[in-house]
């Protein structure tokens, strides 16, 4: 029996390792199309780099704000008939862009790996990067979807994905890209604007940070 379930184990163990969420997938796609290979042990859920690159040349990065015009939303699962789509507001777009462009700051500039920069140079990255996908788990809070001030619990806020595109500033090339989605919370919490806006400021925290650690890596090779 022991010969039996070996090999069964060693199929599934496979499968599991074969399988992309979608956001992988247009990754993967995306990035062969332009020549690039995975990196091994990414920091994200997948990424991927222009082969010879060499990495260490760069010293200054152009951050791009942060692009949130072909954002998906999907439509939380708990919605109930009176409630109005989930949908980003100038605020919600405002506090994202700030959020994002604080922890860059933070985990990009402030420890002197790189210096910021406005113009294109070869010494010079340029850092897109946008916002995929919200799926939030709950109803927005404001008054349009929680008219009567409803109390709403939930395992975080859902989940957010996004995509990094570093090219090289003079030749406009791709040179590596990463996608990753993130828990925003994990934890049963009472789910509102406040927490909300705190659990999306740790995931631009841990993506910034994780994105210094891969352009560190890469500089290694």
């Amino acid at each position: 029996m022991k010969h039996l379930i070996l090999p069964a184990f060693l199929i599934l163990s496979l499968s599991a390792c074969g399988y992309l969420k979608p956001h992988e997938k247009t990754a993967q796609s995306n990035a062969e199309q332009k020549g690039l290979v995975a990196v091994h042990k990414p920091h994200f859920d997948a990424s991927y780099a222009l082969p010879n690159t060499n990495f260490a040349q760069y010293k200054k990065i152009i951050v791009s704000d942060l692009d949130l015009s072909t954002t998906k939303i999907i439509k939380p699962t708990s919605t109930r008939s009176f409630e109005e789509p989930w949908e980003l507001s100038d605020d919600d777009r405002k506090y994202y862009q700030a959020k994002y462009s604080i922890a860059a700051q933070r985990y990009v500039f402030d420890e002197g790996v790189y210096a910021a920069a406005t113009a294109p140079a070869p010494d010079t990255l340029l850092l897109k990067t946008k916002i995929i996908e919200i799926a939030p788990l709950a109803s927005k809070d404001d008054f349009k979807s929680r008219p009567n001030l409803i109390d709403v619990y939930s395992e975080g806020f859902g989940r957010m994905t996004i995509v990094f595109e570093l090219y090289d500033s003079v030749s406009n090339k791709l040179v590596a890209t990463s996608t990753d989605e993130h828990d925003l919370g994990t934890i049963w919490e009472k789910n509102d604007r406040v927490q909300n806006n705190i659990r999306v400021k740790l995931a631009f925290d841990f993506w910034m940070r994780n994105l210094k650690e891969e352009l560190a890596a890469l500089s290694k090779k």
